[in-house]
């Protein structure tokens, strides 16, 4: 046991002192969870604990200078990175978007892929699969000796079992914690920088926010806040987006009046039924995802006899997205302006935009 501690200390952490002469922290404009300084010869990350105020989740310093010294504290990253392992879709689409797949040595949870590009790399062996993302395959992970591993974070999770003892850095991927659309999106110049991607990643973000911003005004100008409510029951529990989520935001941002919107959670809410028909009964529209088979109104009025008390329901407003037939999972968090405009496309149907993902349900 010595003899990991010592290892695991001695492969993550610089020494304690840290120079701040020539520190310049690089502007984000939207997170609230990463603050980025950059030092002579190295950056330090710092992500904020979005479960623990004023606590700190992590810390890492990005050499991209072998000579750099008085290191601050942290988890010590040489950049760029060449190898990954990646136990989300989420991310390995990011790394595609900016053309870094083939940085992806490995990945968790390989059912989920639908981004061609990277299939075609798992289909070719290129990209291992090191199981499930809940218990993954340490030997492999070892085997492959990548510079980083990408994981998300839980509250509680009480660390990371195994993989907190092989010496392989892990990047807490806290994204999706943050309270807004264009804040989760931000996230992409941190990880740009970890494989030396950084313009890719300002480009790809300016775009981002750019379509974002203007679409949220187009919304804004329109007039009418319908309400909306979201997502679907799963037994007798309803989860939805707390009130802070980024999907509240991308609802008010759209021109829609959420019904949780009071709500001061930034992370899903665990619901009664009866809590949330109560809350929504009167909702103009219903977005909601899923998986499994097409839905229908007739199938879902005989699972849930109660939701025909919705309006929504009542009145046919409500609309699908089958998370296994479209890349919502992979593709909307780091481009919330193709989320935006299904919302507007529903919520708005005047402006004629035709949504990437959801559809009416019939």
């Amino acid at each position: 046991m010595t003899l990991f501690i010592v290892a695991f200390f001695s492969c993550t952490s610089g020494v304690s002192r840290k120079s701040q002469e020539g520190a310049d922290t690089l502007p984000l404009a939207y997170s609230r969870l990463l603050h980025i300084v950059k030092h002579e010869g190295y950056h330090v990350a710092e992500i904020a604990d979005p479960w623990k105020k004023g606590a700190v989740l992590h810390r890492y310093i990005l050499v991209s200078n072998p000579k750099a010294n008085h290191l601050p504290q942290g988890t010590v990253i040489q950049v760029p990175v060449s190898k990954a392992v990646v136990f989300t879709t989420v991310h390995a689409s990011l790394l595609a978007d900016m053309g870094l797949q083939g940085h992806i040595c490995g990945m968790a949870d390989i059912d989920y892929v639908k981004r061609k590009e990277i299939g075609a790399l798992i289909s070719s062996d290129r990209i291992a699969d090191v199981g499930s993302s809940m218990s993954p395959n340490v030997e492999k992970i070892i085997d492959l000796s990548p510079d980083i591993i990408l994981l998300s974070p839980f509250e509680n999770s009480g660390g990371y079992g195994r993989l907190d003892h092989i010496c392989v850095p892990i990047i807490e991927c806290a994204d999706y914690m943050e309270i807004s659309p264009l804040a989760r999106a931000e996230w992409m110049k941190f990880y740009g920088m970890l494989f030396g991607a950084g313009h890719q990643a300002d480009s790809i973000f300016n775009e981002v926010e750019t379509r974002y911003t203007a679409l949220a005004e187009e919304a804004r100008q329109l007039g009418s806040q319908p309400t909306v409510m979201v997502d679907f029951p799963s037994g007798g529990t309803w989860y939805v987006p707390g009130g802070e989520s980024s999907i509240g935001r991308l609802i008010a941002d759209a021109g829609g009046k959420y019904c949780f919107a009071d709500d001061k959670h930034s992370g899903s809410v665990a619901l009664s039924l009866e809590k949330v028909i109560s809350q929504c009964e009167d909702a103009d529209l219903w977005f909601f995802r899923y998986g499994g088979k097409e839905k229908t109104l007739a199938g879902i009025a005989d699972d849930y006899t109660f939701i025909s008390h919705i309006k929504a329901f009542a009145d046919g407003n409500v609309y699908g997205c089958s998370t296994e037939r479209t890349t919502f999972f992979e593709s909307t968090p780091f481009h919330p302006e193709r989320l935006l405009e299904d919302f507007i496309s529903m919520i708005h149907p005047q402006t004629g935009y035709q949504p990437n993902y959801f559809k009416r349900v019939k």
